[in-house]
């Protein structure tokens, strides 16, 4: 039997082989911290590579829009007067609204007729309280509006299109959803695939989708092809 070495492990314990280094890249031979390169699966492994959630927006008075890589809240107090009529607080889930930006100082969204092309979210849920978590939690893709103060509420919101719909601002993380031409240069989203009734990531398997976004309610799920 070999004798122990008698300055013992090095700091720290036994030296560790395989593991990622300090920058996030693996030894020779071994998987990245990240997994494969992008189109590469292990073998013996196949399968749709995870899409991203589509990106999130949101303001204040508080929107949160379908997200990229984080998601940020801005909760503000509504103050002043405003039309009923035309505000979110009257609206219900069903209902369509037209954002133009998803920013504090953007204007408050007003409810449109769902056909109108300037109506670019559905109501999914509206919630009683603006701090109450849309259907799915933060693995949801819904983008939100938000209100405390005298009245609290929370609207979370779906895009408003349908299968082969082309949009402009889909990746940006505060201008609204805007419906253009699929040969529009501004376009950065296609809707490739868009499935009522199911609420499953799995079912963009097979097309040209780079993000998904997932509605528990209603069950919906949108394939998207962006530009990236």
């Amino acid at each position: 039997m070999g004798q122990p070495d008698p300055y013992g492990p090095p700091p720290g314990g036994p030296q560790q082989y395989g593991q990622p280094g300090a920058y996030g890249q693996a030894p020779q031979g071994q998987p990245g911290q990240y997994g494969p390169p992008p189109g590469q699966f292990p073998p013996g492994q196949q399968g749709f590579p995870p899409a991203p959630p589509v990106p999130k927006k949101s303001k204040a008075g508080t929107f949160i829009k379908f997200g990229i890589v984080g998601v940020v809240v801005i909760v503000a107090v509504v103050v002043g007067i405003v039309s009923f009529a035309n505000s979110p607080a009257s609206s219900n889930a069903g209902d369509c609204l037209t954002i133009t930006e998803f920013t504090r100082g953007g204007d408050d969204p007003a409810k449109a007729d769902c056909n109108d092309p300037k109506a670019n979210v559905k109501i999914a849920a509206k919630l009683d309280s603006a701090s109450d978590n849309c259907p799915g939690g933060s693995d949801a893709g819904y983008d939100t509006y938000s209100v405390s103060g005298r009245s609290s509420y929370k609207l979370c919101l779906m895009i408003n299109a349908k299968q082969g719909d082309c949009l402009a601002n889909f990746t940006s993380q505060t201008k609204g959803y805007v419906k253009v031409s699929c040969t529009d240069p501004t376009k950065d989203g296609e809707l490739v695939k868009v499935v009522s009734g199911q609420a499953d990531k799995n079912l963009c398997e097979g097309t040209e989708a780079t993000r998904v976004a997932v509605y528990p309610e209603p069950a919906t799920t949108m394939c998207v092809k962006t530009n990236e």
